[in-house]
């Protein structure tokens, strides 16, 4: 009985779901304030590599500016430790 009982318990806590509180998906978003707003380019062309160690072995994510756009494409994730490739000024337009 007693295992009855703790089995009904486990489906009616897995049928009313583990608590919390369900995202609102339909609220309006401010990209401007987003705490993971895209990096700017600073109007210029780059690529910049990061690192997961100071000594710049394995790579684990990777900015991509063009002169086209002045936000980066990001690809992976972002560390202290980077390096900047073929960094030049974008024309005025």
């Amino acid at each position: 009985m007693k295992k009855q009982l703790m089995a009904v318990l486990m489906g009616v806590g897995l049928l009313a779901g583990c608590g919390g509180v369900e995202a609102d998906v339909d609220a309006p978003v401010d990209l401007a304030t987003r705490e993971d707003e895209l990096p700017a380019c600073g109007h210029q062309s780059y690529e910049r590599v990061f690192y997961s160690e100071p000594e710049k072995i394995n790579e684990v994510g990777w900015w991509i500016c063009g002169c086209d756009s002045n936000t980066a494409w990001v690809y992976g994730k972002t560390t202290a430790y980077s390096t900047t490739f073929g960094a030049t000024a974008c024309p005025q337009w």
